[in-house]
């Protein structure tokens, strides 16, 4: 049950990806300037980083399952 509710919003994050543009929009607000290509590779980095804190909270739900 638990990792069946993970998943259905894992889903529903995916729908809500944020885009490059909206991303230098963000950021611009926030008084820091980037153009589209450095936001794009800013939020790759935060996927990659929000995958392996993912794949870590996983693994030690399954390890303590075990």
């Amino acid at each position: 049950m638990l990792v069946q509710n993970m998943v259905s919003r894992m889903e529903a994050i995916e729908k809500e990806r944020v885009s490059p543009q909206k991303a230098v929009e963000v950021l611009r607000r926030e008084g820091l300037e980037v153009t589209e290509s450095q936001a794009k590779k800013i939020l790759e980095f935060l996927e990659k980083l929000a995958n392996i804190a993912v794949n870590q909270c996983l693994k030690d739900l399954k390890d303590d399952v075990l």
